[in-house]
């Protein structure tokens, strides 16, 4: 099921980012391997595991092992995540979603 939804998603991204976009599939496989690390059923993981997450990430996408906390942290505020106030963890379609919006520089609307 997991495989089917990953699917879904990387084919429509590629078809949206085909031209020039920084981002691609090979990012999305990596950020599916580093989650893994954290919850392998793609579930949830704490808000706190995100900073370590997005280290063992390269760039775009996440953060590099070189990225300063000061810039991480402006980072991870300006992804606006919603955070379960239940358990306080972060879900792994919204996080994805967010690290594209994020990464492309894709604005909400108010």
């Amino acid at each position: 099921m997991l495989n089917l939804f990953v699917a879904a998603i990387m084919d429509n991204f590629e078809y949206l980012t085909r031209d020039s976009s920084i981002v691609g599939p090979h990012q999305l496989d990596e950020f599916i391997r580093v989650w893994a690390e954290y919850d392998p059923a793609a579930g949830r993981i704490s808000y706190n595991d995100m900073f370590e997450m997005l280290k063992h990430m390269s760039p775009p996408l996440g953060l590099g092992k070189k990225c300063p906390a000061r810039v991480a942290y402006k980072r991870l505020v300006r992804m606006n995540m919603p955070i379960s106030n239940e358990d306080m963890t972060v879900h792994f379609t919204s996080t994805l979603m967010a690290l594209i919006r994020t990464s492309l520089e894709i604005k909400l609307a108010p």
